[in-house]
């Protein structure tokens, strides 16, 4: 597998624990009480961030760029940005989250949101390339 490959699929993972331990800590009442104590914070959407963008797509892009190249029966269009994609979603989700979790961190939700837009789209357009 790429590097690149393997750097989605970590990450994914990384993401899931980050995520399913927030989701813990939602469904824990002392915990829970503790987290809604933050005036603006929106834990709920912050748990489906993690779970969705960080870990469901990163790892659906994981398995596209090792499989699809081989099903097409030639290299990805271009490794750079497959690069690119990695560090944009990474970036991205993280940007979201925060943008979730601390609300004068707002604009790093809708920085992240572009971002993740366009991370998309950049992997979307290089899968679609290598396949066709």
């Amino acid at each position: 597998m790429s590097p690149t490959t393997i750097r989605f699929l970590k990450v994914g993972m990384a993401y899931f624990i980050l995520g399913t331990l927030l989701g813990t800590l939602l469904a824990v009442p002392v915990t829970r009480d503790f987290l809604y104590k933050a005036p603006g914070a929106q834990w709920r959407l912050a748990h489906t961030h993690l779970n969705l963008a960080g870990f469901v797509v990163m790892i659906i892009f994981g398995i596209a760029y090792h499989i699809l190249p081989r099903f097409a029966g030639k290299p990805l269009r271009s490794e750079a940005w497959a690069t690119a994609h990695f560090w944009i979603a990474s970036l991205a989700t993280a940007g979201m989250v925060i943008g979730f979790i601390a609300p004068a961190a707002a604009i790093l939700l809708w920085i992240g949101s572009v971002a993740q837009l366009a991370g998309i789209v950049l992997g979307v357009v290089n899968l679609w390339l290598t396949i066709r």
